[in-house]
């Protein structure tokens, strides 16, 4: 009996790593997997060719750091210690701590786009279908969902990088078109330093309009002493704005024509999707096969188990007869 036993445990091993009914089903299919590998070439080539290729131009830019925003310095306290804290607050209230995670969240912000997507109506590459080119209007009065166009705007074409180590800004735009890839990244940095300039002139002729104000109320020599300051300070901070051109960002490199698109070349694709494809449809016929083998193996071993209790019962019978 150990004998058996032990001649039969190389041959259970044998068969429980017998490859041949894997290869016997390949061969069977064979025609089947030549077809799947086929129709994946085919279908991977039709959405491929199907869609264009997608260029990317990026304009690198680093944040200008206003240090010095003009007029006295808050400094020099010529008035009370109440006042000195209100001039600082108003001259250098226009920087923060943290001035380039402010400016990098305005760049992206919701505002900003919105404003750079109706400032160069970029509404027309985003709907070219609703867009009648040659008189410069849209067809049948369509209107553009600003929702939309902002999701799209951000999630497919527009992208942002920061560089921790150089803390330089990389402000990319992806298109079919690559000079037009190029356009809307130069484009977006000059919009967005006339977004901050125009910003910043709003809020100096808010603050300038509140000290004259005080100052027309004000009869204290040292009150008015600090209000000219602060009013000097302010215009100050309006012809910096006015006559610096890059404002906000300072251009490194600006955005140049792609000549190679960004995406994986076509005839790659393809042959991946076909290779996928194939291993898809080769890894479902194993799979058959084993489900065939684990119902087979599954079937044998219930049908073992009804001999043995077929065989098992006149045995008992005769024991209780005998009793």
């Amino acid at each position: 009996m150990q004998q058996v036993a032990v001649n039969s445990t190389p041959e259970a091993a044998a068969a429980s790593i017998d490859l041949m009914p894997y290869i016997n089903a390949l061969i069977d299919y064979r025609w089947w997997l030549l077809a799947a590998a086929l129709a994946s070439a085919i279908l991977t080539a039709v959405v491929v060719y199907s869609k264009p290729y997608m260029y990317q131009s990026g304009v690198k830019v680093s944040i200008v750091d206003i240090e010095d925003p003009g007029g006295v310095s808050p400094d020099d306290r010529r008035a009370s210690e109440v006042l000195t804290l209100v001039e600082h607050g108003f001259v250098m209230g226009t920087t923060h701590d943290n001035y380039n995670a402010v400016m990098e969240a305005r760049l992206i912000s919701r505002a900003f786009t919105t404003y750079f997507l109706e400032e160069f109506n970029i509404y027309r590459h985003l709907y070219p279908e609703q867009w009648d080119a040659k008189k410069q209007r849209w067809i049948d009065g369509f209107t553009p969902d600003l929702g939309e166009s902002f999701t799209r705007f951000r999630d497919e074409v527009r992208v942002v990088e920061h560089d921790e180590e150089t803390d330089i800004i990389t402000v990319s735009m992806r298109w079919q078109d690559p000079v037009v890839a190029r356009d809307m990244a130069n484009q977006y940095v000059t919009a967005f330093n006339e977004y901050i300039r125009q910003r910043t002139q709003a809020e100096v002729v808010r603050k300038q309009a509140f000290l004259h104000e005080e100052l027309r109320r004000s009869d204290i020599l040292e009150i008015q002493q600090s209000l000219y300051r602060l009013i000097e300070a302010q215009t100050a901070i309006a012809m910096l704005a006015s006559a610096r051109e890059e404002y906000a960002l300072e251009i490194v490199d600006p955005a140049a024509t792609p000549y190679k698109s960004f995406n994986m070349s076509r005839k790659r694709l393809v042959i991946l999707g076909t290779l996928a494809g194939t291993f898809i449809s080769i890894f479902l016929v194993l799979g058959l096969v084993l489900v065939r083998d684990m119902l087979r193996t599954l079937r044998q071993f219930r049908e073992i188990e009804m001999n043995g209790n077929n065989q098992a019962d006149p045995a008992i019978d005769f024991a209780n007869g005998e009793k």
